[in-house]
Order: structure tokens, then C-alpha cells, then sequence
């Protein structure tokens, strides 16, 4: 357990407040590395148990939270991060970030007409119903790690709207907070840029946007 290393770490460190020599600098140097290794093996145990049941993998879940980051546009939709406020869904757990996907036509595997995505912006409160799975990536050798990433930025599911279930509703269009400020604020520049340099007209757009 991460409290029993960060403990015996600092145990360590107390001799180090009046001796000098060789011997009790080893075992500060011990103890700096047992306490660094019992905050990781913390921070990872609060990460890993923040988790999507696999008994809620592929299943309809009412939420309501805030659009966590700039949302991105690809060719059958929008991306974006999504930080859980409330599950409105009885008995339904599902972790406190997650990746959706809200497309305009069909989800995949799915057959039938979708609505497509308004407008979405960064700091907005919706209230979705969406159908998750546990993140996985690709294991081929010296490839990009999708999986790794997701964990490292907090997002312990991924998904996609089911505007066909239940129509989603924007419950308010800004939710204050220093983060969701700074993405609103990035999300206006990415704008900016779009309307002042159309993609038709000026191929490297993309470029600078980036």
C-alpha cells in the first residue's frame, strides 16, 4: 500500500535532522525514495479505482457535467471531454471523466438517423445519455499508446451520445471555473482563426490553428 512506503520513507528521514555521516545520508536517501514511491503508487491507486464496471460497458447512462476541454471536429462528428457532475441513471457508476463522441450520422454498429452535433462549446453543461467502454488502445510495438494517454489526462471511459435515445439538453452555457475559462478562451481564438481564414481559401489554416 502507498501509505505504508510514504510512511516508512519519513520514518527514514527523521535521523537526517541531526547526523551528518555517510551511513544516515544512505538511509535519508532511502527514505526520500520510499516516501516518492508511496505518493506514486497513491496517486495510481486513486487513479486505477476511478473505473468504468464492466457491468455498465455498452449500456444507456443519463449524466449531467460540463464540457471539460476544446472539443474536436472530425469527419462524422465532434469530440470532446466530458467532466461527470451527477448520474442520473439509478445504480450507475461511471468515472468522473470521460471521451465522448457525438456523431451526425449513426454511431458505429448502430443503423438509423442520428441528430447531428450543435455547436458545442468548452465550459457548457449538458445532460447527455451515453453508452461507455473501458479505454483500449492498439498494442502494436512503438505505437502511439491512445490508452496510456487517456490515463495520464484522467479519462477513464469512452463513448458516444445516444441522441436517438433521449435528446440532449444544454442546461446552461457556461459553468465558471479557471480551467473551463481557459478552454472557452482557446476555443474562441480556434474560431477567430476559422473565420478569418476559411479552409477553401487558405489550405494551411490548419497549421495555425494547430
Amino acid at each position: 500500500p502507498g501509505g505504508a512506503w510514504a510512511g516508512a520513507g519519513l520514518l527514514l528521514l527523521v535521523p537526517l535532522a541531526r547526523r551528518q555521516s555517510w551511513p544516515w545520508r544512505a538511509l535519508a536517501l532511502a527514505g526520500c525514495l520510499a516516501a516518492g514511491f508511496g505518493w506514486a503508487a497513491w496517486r495510481a491507486e486513486l487513479r486505477l479505482a476511478d473505473e468504468l464496471p464492466a457491468a455498465w460497458e455498452g449500456r444507456d447512462v443519463e449524466v449531467v457535467g460540463v464540457v471539460a476541454a476544446l472539443p474536436q471536429d472530425f469527419s462524422r462528428g465532434s469530440r470532446f471531454e466530458f467532466d461527470v457532475e451527477t448520474i442520473l441513471t439509478a445504480g450507475a457508476v461511471v468515472p468522473d471523466r470521460l471521451m465522448l463522441s457525438w456523431y451526425r450520422g449513426p454511431a458505429p454498429g448502430e443503423v438509423g438517423e442520428a441528430e447531428a452535433p450543435p455547436g458545442i462549446r468548452a465550459g457548457e453543461r449538458w445532460r447527455f445519455t451515453v453508452r461507455l467502454k473501458k479505454p483500449r488502445g492498439n498494442a502494436n510495438p512503438q505505437a502511439f499508446d491512445y490508452e496510456a494517454w487517456l490515463l495520464e489526462r484522467g479519462i477513464r471511459a469512452t463513448g458516444y451520445v445516444r441522441s436517438r435515445i433521449a435528446a440532449p439538453q444544454r442546461l446552461a452555457p457556461l459553468v465558471w471555473g479557471f480551467a473551463y475559462g481557459v478552454e472557452r478562451l482557446r476555443q474562441a481564438v480556434r474560431d477567430r482563426f476559422l473565420t478569418v481564414l476559411p479552409e477553401a481559401e487558405f489550405p494551411y489554416a490548419g497549421v495555425l490553428v494547430a
